[in-house]
């Protein structure tokens, strides 16, 4: 095989495998959806790790189940859920740089908690590009990914990746423990309030005191959440651009927050939002699990996301922490 042809192999495409980058940008005007990685975080912490640029595609691995061969030499990451991968069939460790050579066989299991993990490799994968500049599969919209249809990964899929020299990989690296988020702990939202919304205080106040539970059906586009229905009074609202995060009361009485596959505009009450960086660990929760909210300001939620983007967009991104 030519040195230069570098491919991941798929083998088995798992429960539900994607290519994701940061999503698509200035198309929702025409309907279209943003998509992207549902957890920014994990997916930002492995392209650093490797040394890639701001914005490479990851493969996103939904519980598990995901099985390749590399025909080439190449450093990847493993972050997000742990999916008790395994390489030649020895265990790996997420979170850190795991060095690759030809004919390597890459698997995962199942993860124990969290839901979703990022498969990144240096130099990012190299699928086509479409709207919006981006490489990120929507199934419902049948846009990018490996095929350009949106389609989910399967058997016989190859995924081509960066033809970096061998003395061009890193030295191993690990992200240190206080940036790895525990899965396991109590999922809190940050909830800032919509200035616009016509819901009255007490409702608001009602809907951040419930405790609610994720629901099964939630998906890329939303998390649906089930508790004690709130009380929603039809309000003669016009339909409005939403933004990732926001918060909707339909009829039922449900609360609904829109995601990455969301819709481009919708006519609900909109309480307020949840912020950017609650969503990376919303992306992470499993069907079941317990979700409360906590009010913060607009301000301390812009001032969380400019940090997150100074700190992995910058160019000369400080030295992590070697192995």
């Amino acid at each position: 095989m030519n040195s230069l042809h570098r491919v991941l192999e798929v083998l088995e495409g798992g429960m539900l495998s994607l290519v994701e980058d940061g999503g698509r940008q200035h198309v929702a005007h025409l309907g279209l959806t943003q998509g992207g990685v549902m957890d920014r975080h994990a997916w930002a912490w492995g392209n650093r790790l490797l040394g890639n640029h701001w914005g490479e595609a990851a493969i996103e691995i939904t519980i598990g189940g995901f099985k390749g061969c590399f025909s080439q030499a190449t450093q990847i990451a493993l972050t997000g859920a742990d999916l008790n991968a395994r390489l030649n069939g020895q265990p790996v460790a997420t979170w850190e740089t795991l060095t690759i050579k030809a004919g390597d066989l890459l698997e995962t299991g199942y993860a124990a908690q969290g839901l979703r993990g990022y498969l990144c490799v240096r130099g990012g994968w190299k699928t086509p590009v479409g709207l919006g500049n981006s490489r990120s599969a929507i199934v419902r919209e049948q846009l990018g990914g490996q095929d350009g249809l949106g389609s989910p990964l399967k058997a016989g899929d190859q995924l081509s990746y960066a033809c970096t020299r061998d003395t061009d990989q890193g030295r191993p690296c690990s992200v240190p423990a206080a940036f790895r988020p525990d899965y396991q702990a109590p999922l809190i939202l940050d909830f800032c309030d919509n200035p616009a919304s016509p819901l009255p205080e007490q409702l608001i106040e009602t809907l951040l005191a419930q405790r609610w539970t994720l629901s099964s059906r939630s998906n890329r586009m939303a998390a649906l959440l089930d508790g004690q229905p709130l009380q929603v009074e039809r309000y003669p609202l016009v339909s409005s651009g939403v933004a990732a995060g926001t918060v909707q009361l339909p009829p039922s009485g449900q609360p609904i927050i829109l995601l990455n596959e969301r819709q481009s505009i919708g006519g609900y009450p909109q309480p307020g939002f949840v912020t950017l960086r609650s969503l990376d660990r919303l992306a992470q929760g499993r069907p079941g699990e317990v979700i409360q909210f906590r009010r913060l300001s607009l301000a301390e939620a812009q001032q969380q996301e400019r940090a997150f983007l100074s700190f992995f967009q910058r160019q000369d991104q400080a030295p992590i922490r070697a192995i």
